[in-house]
């Protein structure tokens, strides 16, 4: 297997390089004008599995986040063209065109080479993730989450690329 610093162990913890954010402790609340409220961060969601994508959009949408989604590779790329999210999180295992494919055809296209690839998967060797996973690295995703992911670690990934 290849040593990343992208690379989450089994979901559980990240890497000690991964850039972080400054936030304020939890329950400390922070203040919002109106202006705010009409900013917010969209997230491109691309899973194949209609339950996967309705569970992670809608905790993503709980965290003040505009949530779009993907079932394909190819649909993502389209709707990373038109919608120009913030971040992009891509499963690996798609119909038709992989995850590692769109992220490559993503990272080459000059209108979405800058948005963040997040890749999200199950560890399962049926389907060569190892060797996808490392193609997606290649290509330019920024790191790899195994599912199922805590909720409080996604959260932590979600601030460090959407407030860089």
């Amino acid at each position: 297997m290849r040593v990343s610093p992208r690379l989450s162990q089994e979901g559980h913890s990240r890497q000690e390089n991964t850039k972080r954010a400054a936030f304020p402790p939890p329950g400390i609340p922070c203040a919002s004008t109106p202006a705010m409220q009409h900013t917010a961060k969209k997230i491109l969601i691309v899973d194949n599995n209609d339950s996967c994508r309705e569970s992670l959009g809608a905790f993503i949408k709980g965290l003040g986040y505009e949530v779009f989604e993907a079932a394909t590779g190819l649909e993502a790329i389209d709707r990373a063209s038109s919608i120009r999210p913030n971040l992009i999180m891509m499963d690996l295992s798609l119909p038709g065109m992989n995850g590692d494919e769109a992220t490559t055809r993503l990272k080459r296209n000059a209108s979405t080479r800058h948005i963040p690839v997040v890749i999200n998967t199950s560890w399962t060797t049926t389907c060569n993730v190892e060797d996808r996973a490392n193609r997606a690295l290649d290509a330019g995703a920024e790191e790899i989450l195994y599912k199922p992911f805590h909720l409080p670690m996604l959260r932590d990934v979600l601030r460090t690329y959407l407030f860089a």
